[in-house]
């Protein structure tokens, strides 16, 4: 059985990448990397996009902060972001864009339920 920081670490990982890639999806080029050319999302996808993935980051951060505390969180959660940006950015992205939407479809549950079993 996992213990609660590590609970915590994989939180912080699976939402950091949920929320990079509901931002990246709310940008054309990504969108229609993904979906399609031509297509991209309507307003209201953009706002809902935009409003999910900082509220993922945010729970991010938050699982940092319960892991290490205010004097080492912020600095866990710059690694977890840089970590999961060149996975997002670097990899999936460019050469897999159906599979970065996949990913992030799945790390948003595994991080809300990590945050569960953390506490």
């Amino acid at each position: 059985m996992m213990t609660i920081p590590a609970w915590l670490a994989v939180a912080a990982v699976a939402l950091a990448y949920a929320g990079f890639a509901a931002l990246s999806l709310a940008m054309d080029r990504h969108h229609a990397d993904v979906f399609g050319r031509g297509k991209a999302p309507s307003a209201r996808a953009r706002q809902w996009l935009r409003a999910g993935g900082t509220i993922a980051l945010a729970l991010s951060l938050t699982a940092c902060v319960a892991r290490q505390g205010w004097n080492i969180g912020p600095i866990l959660w710059c690694g977890a972001m840089t970590l999961v940006a060149l996975l997002l950015s670097g990899l999936l992205l460019p050469y897999a864009p159906r599979w970065a939407l996949r990913v992030a479809v799945i790390s948003a549950p595994v991080g809300l339920l990590s945050l569960v079993l953390a506490r």
